[in-house]
């Protein structure tokens, strides 16, 4: 478990606030609380009342999603340094997104009062939370992206290093990374079937490049999986 103080410098060199200015950085960690949620729980949920920004410090978090009659359903995975929950601060409405732990996590919470008041303080912040709507602009069409390769196994590749965070790079080889995600959950986010997607997964098991648990999926070689998606193969 971290201490805020540890929160706080993780956030303070990783992820978006870090790409903000000093002042903008201090301001907000000078107002976060740091809360632990365990695996499973609802951080909030769609449609629920407006609320404040959360920063992932440790574990996963899944991000819902609900568009038009269908959902929720998972359509990401947090990873510690990323931020969410600005959106009631640009529209005063309801939540558009919902958040889960994936795992027993660790977050900073700043109330919507406190960034409303940072803001209104210094109204030129606001290009730090454009900055932040711009990252989830990114991935949003990262995934739109993903969603129109016709192949259904390069499909289920991409869908796969971009819930692992390594779709443009990233990733050792040596290493392995375990997912948050169960395979039900991986087959919606590839718009595959959960058949499909158990046939994929054992064949990646099979040649070295995954592990599957209860409820997860490890990630053993992210170039070598880049590879295959390039090959197509």
């Amino acid at each position: 478990m971290l201490t805020i103080e540890e929160a706080r410098e993780l956030v303070f060199n990783r992820g978006w606030l870090s790409q903000t200015s000093y002042d903008f950085r201090s301001a907000i960690l000078g107002r976060v609380a740091l809360q632990a949620y365990p695996s499973g729980a609802s951080i909030y949920s769609v449609d629920d009342p407006p609320g404040g920004m959360y920063g992932l410090v440790a574990g996963s978090v899944k991000v819902a999603m609900a568009p038009g009659e269908d959902g929720p359903f998972i359509g990401h995975i947090m990873t510690p340094g990323s931020w969410s929950g600005y959106g009631p601060a640009i529209s005063g409405g309801a939540r558009i997104i919902g958040l889960t732990a994936g795992r027993n996590c660790q977050v900073l919470f700043l109330p919507l009062h406190a960034l409303n008041e940072i803001l209104a303080r210094d109204p030129a912040s606001w290009r730090f939370l454009a900055g932040l709507a711009l990252i989830d602009t990114k991935i949003a069409l990262g995934a739109m992206n993903d969603l129109t390769i016709r192949d259904e196994f390069r499909r289920f590749l991409a869908v796969l290093l971009r819930a692992g965070g390594f779709r443009r790079g990233g990733g050792d080889d040596d290493g392995l990374v375990w997912l948050d995600l169960n395979q039900s959950e991986l087959a919606h986010m590839s718009n595959l079937s959960r058949t499909t997607a158990g046939v994929f997964l054992r064949r990646l098991k099979a040649e070295g490049h995954v592990r599957i648990g209860y409820g997860q999926i490890g990630i053993r070689a992210p170039e070598a999986l880049r590879a295959l998606f390039r090959r197509g193969a």
